[in-house]
């Protein structure tokens, strides 16, 4: 009986251990406060207090949940907030304004900008424009609950 009792104890700790193994697909990537505050305060253009900061995922790899140089959407906290993009580089970042799904030309005008401004080399940009072109081409038809029918 005994042997019985340690044999279930042993096979509920090791599905218990291989649960949290298991990835999160709602893990987010956790980002540092002061950047954190920065896409607040972009966000809040677009809707106020929805907690933008803390839904970052990384448009390179979306399983990789560790802040670093890169490209990253943020949008507000449910399905119907717009999601924004940001590029932080070399302790710097970048805020793009415009919204992919509202207004793509303007996303591409402003990553010229952020081209110049965080002087990003050649492979970081064509890496980034193929990022941000499957970014804009995903959000192409969506319109995040801006027309009610």
């Amino acid at each position: 009986m005994r042997l019985i009792l340690v044999l279930f104890y042993l096979t509920v700790l090791i599905f218990s251990v291989n649960a949290q193994n298991i990835s999160n697909p709602s893990q987010r990537v956790v980002v540092p406060d002061s950047i954190y505050l920065k896409l607040e305060d972009a966000y809040n253009k677009v809707s106020e207090n929805v907690n933008a900061g803390r839904n970052v995922l990384n448009l390179s790899n979306r399983k990789d949940f560790i802040f670093k140089d890169g490209i990253y959407s943020y949008q507000g906290q449910g399905p119907h907030f717009p999601k924004k993009i940001f590029i932080f580089d070399k302790n710097r970042i970048f805020i793009f304004d415009n919204i992919g799904a509202y207004n793509p030309k303007g996303v591409l005008s402003e990553f010229l900008n952020c081209i110049e401004e965080l002087k990003l080399n050649k492979a970081k940009i064509v890496r980034y424009s193929k990022i941000i072109a499957d970014h804009i081409y995903y959000e192409e038809n969506l319109n995040y609950g801006s027309i009610v029918k």
